[in-house]
């Protein structure tokens, strides 16, 4: 008898008790139903600010995506709520907590023009990461106003035939790096980089010539990446904290000797192309006729 007043009771108490709660939930809903609103707006508005390709599709996906996230978190967190399993206002708000970010994040980045949804940014990155590039297109100019000057050409292309050849004899690019060196110290190879900035010039001025057999030599010049060989990243903590998580260390430490040897074969492509291009451009260079004549 006592034991069915008791259950009785209980079971009166606990209807009580959701009816409780249902009504802070409905109070709450007052608040957070109107926030989502503004906060969808600040998700949906900056998308279509971002992703500039894809036309309606990817917004329109993107944003289903949204959504349901919006529509897990809402329904689980108002059950566990109702259910007494989580407290009411932690419940209703869980949703919003989750979203407001996102909607803050979104909104910033469209303020700063990103390219956080351009699927080229990312392509980009991942052929970095991999070692992937893309071959040098020189083609025929339609117009040329000033033929290139071949004899200075030459003269850049010799200095860096030289250069290569004792950037070569110094740093032994056959050779298995330190890896002490490569994370926990610094030193970018600026050489290199002055070399690849010098080289570019002679080809970019070659490239207005109006002779085939040189445009054909130049696309042979590969594109040089000029520090990955050196250490994955250029900021030393980041590249001491990829040493120190072992995984990713050998990942990047196996990745920067591929370009290591990558590099020593591309020197010996350009010191060969460039032996190619000289004679044949100081051949027209002295079929000039001199402009001080």
């Amino acid at each position: 008898m006592e034991s069915s007043n008791l259950a009785m009771k209980a079971d009166y108490a606990k209807g009580l008790h959701r009816r409780d709660r249902t009504h802070q939930i409905e109070a709450i809903n007052k608040f957070t139903l109107s926030l989502s609103c503004i906060i969808f707006f600040f998700i949906g508005a900056p998308l279509g600010a971002i992703i500039r390709k894809g036309g309606l599709g990817v917004p329109v996906i993107i944003s289903v995506l949204v959504f349901i996230v919006y529509y897990i978190f809402e329904n689980s967190g108002m059950r566990m709520a109702r259910d007494d399993n989580w407290a009411v206002w932690f419940g209703k708000w869980i949703s919003t907590m989750v979203l407001a970010p996102l909607a803050i994040f979104f909104t910033y980045k469209a303020n700063n023009d990103s390219v956080v949804f351009n699927i080229d940014s990312y392509k980009s990155i991942i052929r970095r990461m991999l070692g992937l590039r893309t071959k040098r297109v020189v083609t025929m100019k339609e117009v040329i106003i000033n033929e290139p000057q071949y004899t200075i050409d030459c003269d850049l292309l010799i200095n860096v035939n030289n250069e290569i050849e004792a950037y070569s004899e110094k740093h032994k690019l056959l050779r298995w790096p330190n890896p002490i060196n490569v994370f926990f110290r610094n030193g970018d190879d600026q050489e290199m980089e002055r070399i690849s900035q010098v080289l570019e010039v002679a080809i970019e001025d070659l490239g207005y010539t109006r002779d085939k057999l040189i445009l054909t030599e130049l696309n042979h010049y590969p594109i040089i990446a000029t520090h990955a060989h050196t250490r994955p990243f250029r900021r030393k903590w980041l590249n001491a904290i990829t040493g120190l998580v072992l995984p990713v260390g050998l990942f990047f430490y196996f990745r920067m000797i591929r370009f290591r040897l990558r590099l020593y074969k591309d020197l010996r492509t350009i010191h060969q192309t460039s032996n190619r291009i000289i004679p044949r451009a100081l051949s027209l260079s002295t079929d000039q006729p001199d402009p001080t004549a």
